[in-house]
Parts: structure tokens; C-alpha cells; sequence
């Protein structure tokens, strides 16, 4: 007796259309669609009701979809499209994200001598029919309206009405920022092979002179098209291309590329065309703040993109303030935005050089490779790189938000891109960014550390000005314990960190008097201590409270990993050789060396470290608690 297959097409067709991460997929399925069908112009109109309910309407001026393509796009799994370049959408579940709705309509023609075909289906995640009667269009619909008032009645296309669209987070539609971004990074409209040029209005001019050098970009693979999009958002009375909307915030979306809007203006779809990489530009002074960077250097051109296994790398990096002056609608300090850069940012896999899913962690397994620790202060932020991969062979998952087999070609993704970087070395250009910017996020953790300290001096200054300490503890008002007897005491073990120094530190502190006496101590971030400076002949400047770092041992070569502008003493248990002596890493050099004279009797600041600080010398005083303890202390025995 055999088994007879249960297939439940209604249930998948409901996990067709919930199979998202974001409601603004409906935009990418309908662009490549329209795209792939031939389309020169696309329609995107949004409104909500007084309910605020959320309606979409798409149309495109394409070839329109026959009886087998509408099957198609009804049906599950479906696809009428060619299957020679194998387009993104040729698995038919992409227009699923159009039944998440409570109506979807659908009419279309083939030919401007027909009649418009128009299907309706209500609840169409619900219903699995097989089949859909065709009704005519009348006046009173609102597609016939809105193919009258985008001019679409002599012309064949397709237009789709989303009504009462289901997803969470549906306003997203209604926003034209959040649009107009998306479409950059995630449609066809922001094919990532303008990043091979120096400069976007170069990447236009090739594609509207037809320039030779376009048959580099691997066309077969995707055709390089500009398709124009309108929009019409939330209720804005006429439709605006992508980057000319009404509003001053909206003409922001392209005001980095001024060039490129006087040349190409009248031609909105090509000005649009193309993911916004900054302009090529390399920083001729070197930048000591992260912010003040506005390099912007390629990586790859036309001529060395591509690998024998059809591996296409489209790789840029970018300064940060060429980040802020290109990407208006990210977020940043004090900056509302719609994603941060490092959501964003790094690299991603492509599949018809549209970004799917962002693997920074190939890209760091490449920046080990190709640099090791040249390029290993930045391995934790990659917001500064924009690295693009793409393969034709990549399959995607059902949302095309994943693809299923990265795994067998990971190897030779990260043995082409380390390729590229390696070559990128051999760049003056390049390895000067690499510095400037490790320079400059030097100076940015300088800055949040040395802020932090003067903050913990701060509560420490205003804790001792209140009138009233209810939190206060005094060691030498101590209750019900007898006194220690000057003949007694307790053998210790020579501290062997920095923890067990600060505890001998406070125990010796608690029988003598120390010239530092601790009054905050946190060792998680930042610099270990706020102290009370009890001896004033320590430092040269006159200071009530000190920042006290406590380090087990210094030496000369041996980082301090803190900076020496948010450090007054160091409290050390010996200090090794002395010499040239880093704050930061392999960056900030002082220099370690005995002290001349001892402002403390007995010597316990035995050396210091001088280091420049805008052209003027400034000194560190370290005191060093072996010195205290006889050379036998260690062997001595308990009567």
C-alpha cells in the first residue's frame, strides 16, 4: 500500500507571505520584477487611513504578465521568467510578501491594444483557490484611477494594490527616507557596481555614453539599466523621483553628489542608479580626530573585480566624516537617524549585485590574513569599510534575505578578498588611511578617557563637599575592635598583580601615611583611581585630587594601555628597565626614567614618566612600594 503525499499549500503560502524581516521587502520584489519585465518607469504610492491602515500601490510601465505569468504570480513556486541568467526572482516567492494584506489586486496588459486584465483576491495569505476570476476595470476602481493618473492608458504594465497591508512594522512604508534608503542598499535600483568607479557621476556618464568599459561589469550577470522610480509617500500630493522628493530633507539624500544632480537632473532614474558610495578623495592632512576624516579610497576597478571562479568584489573605505557628509539619513551622536553605520557598514554577500546578508566576519578573517596587526585595531568596527561580494551561484532562502550554500564557497571568498587587500597594501594611498585612521581612533578613545576621569573627579570633589556623608566610613573610628599592637603585624606574600597591589597599598595606607590616600577605585574602565593628594611636592601642578593608575610593574617597552594625558601618578609594586615606554598600544611614546630628585622622604617616587603634551613637557611621578620593604623582608620569621 503506498503513502499518499499531504501537501497543505494554504499554510505555505501563509509562511510565503510572513517570511520577511522587514515590510520594505515589498519594494525589492517589486523592483526586480519590474526590472526583469522590461519596466523603464515604477510607481510607489503609500497611504494610511484614519484607522492607519497602511495601502500600497505599485505599477510599472514593463511588457505586463501574460496568462502564464499571472498564474504564476498567484500560484506558489511558480515562475515565468527566463531561467538562461537565472534572475533573483525566478523561485516565484518573492511576490508572495504581497499577500500578507486583506485585498491584493493585480491588473496587467500585454499589449496597449488589449484590455486591462484585473484580478482580486481578499484575504489572500487565507485562500489557496485555484483560480481567480477576471473581472473588466470600471471607473469607480482604484486601479483604473490610478492608471489614468500616472498615464499608463495607452501603455502596457502591471499594477498592484496592497490594501490593508499586515506587517508590524507597515509605517515604515509611509516614510519616503526609509524608502529612498532601502532602495539604495537592498533593490536593483542600487546596483553595488557603481562603487567601482572614482566617482558616481563617472559611473552615469559611462552608462549613458555606453561606454566599452561597461562590458567590464559583467552585464550577462545583471543588466545595467537604470529603472526611474517615483514615489508618492504618506500622502504627498504628487509622485517624486527617488532623491528629488519636496522637502529640503528629502533633496539631502543625494547633496553629496552636486555634480552628479546638475548633469543628470532631467535623467532621474540614471541619477538614482547605483548604491551611494562617497566620492574618491584621500585626506592630504592627516586627521587627528576621527571625525575631521573625509577620505574615501577605492579599492577595486573594472579591471581587478573579479576572480576565475566569478567571485565580483566591490570593496571602498571611507573616513568618518565623509560617512556624516554622505549618508544624512544614518544616525550618529546627536544625529536621528534610521540605521547606525554598523548596521550597514562591512561587508556583504550579493546575488545580482544586491546586498543579502552582511558576513563581517569574512571580512575580518581577511584583514587577519592580508595585515595581522597592521589592520588589528580596527577589527572590532569595520563601520568604516564597505565591501561587497558577489556570485551568481549564490541560492538564496525563501525571504532572499540568507544564502543557503555561503559555506562551500567561504574559502575562496577570503582568499580572493585577502588578494585584494594585499594588493590595497601595496598602496601609499591606503596604508596612510590605515594610520590616519588608527591615529584617529587613538585620539577618540583619548578624548571618552580622559572625560571619564575628570567626570569621576568631579563626584569624588562634590562627595567630599556635601555637609552630610551619609555614606561615608572613617578607618580610624572603627568600633569594638582592639587596637593592632605596634609588635604585631602580618606576614604577606609580594603582591603578583594589580589587584593584590592596590590591596597592600590600602593596607599600608591604613597603619602609615601614604601621599595618595584612595578614595574611589574602580578597575573595569578608565584609569583605577581618584585619590587625595596628601603631599603637594609630588606634582608640579597643584592639585587637590589625583588619577591614580596602579600597575604591578613598569618597564620601558611595556604599554601603560591607558593614556598618559588621563594619568597624574602611577603607583607601581618595582619599575624595570627604563627607556622609551608606550601609552596606548604601540602609540603614545614617553619616556621612563629615573627621577632627579625625590619630593618624598623616604624616596618611595623613586621614577617617572615624561611625555609631551602640546609642545610642553609634562611628568608623571611613579612610586614605586618595593623600595619601602627592606631587601630581607621577605625571609623574615614570626617569633
Amino acid at each position: 500500500m503506498a503513502i499518499r503525499r499531504n501537501f497543505d499549500i494554504r499554510n505555505l503560502v501563509r509562511e510565503l507571505a510572513e517570511n520577511k524581516v522587514s515590510a520594505l521587502e515589498i519594494l525589492r520584489e517589486a523592483l526586480s520584477n519590474a526590472k526583469d519585465h522590461g519596466a523603464e518607469r515604477v510607481w510607489v504610492k503609500t497611504a494610511k487611513d484614519q484607522r492607519n491602515e497602511v495601502t500600497v500601490t505599485i505599477a510599472d510601465d514593463g511588457e505586463g504578465m501574460d496568462r502564464e505569468r499571472l498564474e504564476a504570480f498567484w500560484g506558489v513556486g511558480a515562475s515565468a521568467k527566463p531561467t538562461s541568467t537565472q534572475p533573483i526572482g525566478y523561485k516565484g516567492h518573492g511576490t508572495k510578501l504581497f499577500f500578507d494584506c486583506r485585498r491584493l489586486s493585480v491588473a496587467t496588459r500585454t499589449s496597449p491594444s488589449d484590455a486591462w486584465c484585473a484580478t482580486t483576491l481578499d484575504m489572500p495569505f487565507e485562500r489557496a483557490e485555484a483560480d481567480i476570476p477576471e473581472h473588466a476595470l470600471g471607473p469607480e476602481d482604484l486601479l483604473y484611477q490610478e492608471i489614468e493618473e500616472i498615464g499608463l492608458q495607452e501603455a502596457t504594465g502591471t499594477i498592484i494594490l496592497i490594501e490593508q497591508v499586515r506587517f508590524e512594522d507597515r509605517a515604515e512604508l509611509l516614510n519616503r527616507t526609509r524608502v529612498e534608503s532601502y532602495c539604495d542598499w537592498f533593490t536593483a535600483v542600487g546596483d553595488i557596481r557603481s562603487g567601482l568607479y572614482d566617482r558616481r557621476v563617472d559611473f552615469h556618464r559611462a552608462i549613458a555614453t555606453q561606454d566599452p568599459m561597461l562590458d567590464d561589469l559583467r552585464p550577462q550577470d545583471s543588466e545595467i539599466r537604470p529603472i526611474e522610480v517615483r514615489l508618492r509617500t504618506n500622502g504627498e500630493k504628487a509622485y517624486y523621483p527617488i532623491g528629488l522628493g519636496p522637502t529640503n530633507r528629502d533633496k539631502e539624500f543625494l547633496l553629496a553628489w552636486k555634480d552628479d544632480i546638475d548633469e543628470f537632473r532631467s535623467q532621474p532614474g540614471l541619477l538614482a542608479y547605483g548604491h551611494r558610495f562617497a566620492d574618491t578623495y584621500e585626506s592630504t592632512v592627516g586627521a587627528t580626530r576621527v571625525r575631521d576624516d573625509t577620505s574615501a579610497i577605492r579599492l577595486t576597478s573594472p579591471a581587478n573585480w573579479t576572480t576565475e571562479d566569478g567571485i565580483a568584489i566591490v570593496a571602498r573605505v571611507e573616513g568618518h566624516r565623509r560617512q556624516l557628509q554622505t549618508y544624512m539619513e544614518a544616525m550618529w551622536s546627536g544625529h536621528p537617524g534610521i540605521y547606525g553605520f554598523e548596521q550597514r557598514f562591512g561587508l556583504w554577500l550579493c546575488r545580482d549585485f544586491i546586498p543579502i546578508t552582511q558576513r563581517n566576519d569574512l571580512l575580518r578573517k581577511a584583514l587577519d590574513r592580508a595585515a595581522s596587526s597592521r589592520l588589528r585595531f580596527e577589527i572590532t568596527n569595520l563601520r568604516n569599510w564597505k565591501v561587497f561580494i558577489n556570485h551568481q551561484s549564490f541560492r538564496l532562502t525563501a525571504n532572499r534575505n540568507d544564502v543557503s550554500n555561503k559555506a562551500s564557497l567561504e574559502a575562496k571568498i577570503e582568499d580572493a578578498l585577502v588578494a585584494v587587500l594585499e594588493q590595497a597594501l601595496r598602496q601609499a594611498s591606503f596604508r596612510e588611511w590605515v594610520e590616519r585612521l588608527k591615529s584617529a581612533t587613538l585620539e577618540r578613545r583619548k578624548d571618552r578617557e580622559i572625560a571619564q576621569m575628570a567626570k569621576r573627579l568631579d563626584d569624588v570633589e562634590q562627595w567630599i563637599g556635601l555637609s552630610s556623608k551619609k555614606d561615608g566610613i572613617d578607618p580610624m573610628e572603627v568600633r569594638g575592635l582592639p587596637e593592632l599592637g605596634e609588635d604585631h603585624s602580618l606576614l604577606l606574600k609580594a603582591p603578583r598583580s594589580e589587584q593584590e597591589l592596590f590591596y597592600v597599598y590600602g593596607l599600608i595606607s591604613g597603619r602609615f601615611e601614604m601621599p595618595i590616600h584612595i578614595i574611589e577605585y574602580d578597575a573595569t574602565e578608565g584609569v583605577d583611581a581618584i585619590g587625595k593628594l596628601r603631599e603637594p611636592r609630588l606634582l608640579s601642578d597643584k592639585k587637590a585630587h589625583v588619577r591614580v593608575e596602579f600597575k604591578l610593574d613598569v618597564s620601558a617597552n611595556n604599554p601603560i594601555h591607558h593614556f598618559f594625558e588621563a594619568i597624574d601618578v602611577i603607583i607601581c609594586w618595582s619599575v624595570g628597565r627604563v627607556g622609551d615606554i608606550y601609552e596606548e598600544s604601540s602609540a603614545g611614546i614617553g619616556r621612563l626614567r629615573k627621577r632627579a630628585k625625590s619630593a618624598l622622604v623616604p624616596p618611595l617616587d623613586t621614577h617617572e614618566i615624561v611625555h609631551e603634551v602640546n609642545g610642553r613637557e609634562r611628568v608623571i611621578p611613579i612610586l614605586e612600594l618595593s623600595s619601602l620593604f627592606p631587601p630581607t623582608a621577605g625571609r623574615r620569621k614570626r617569633a
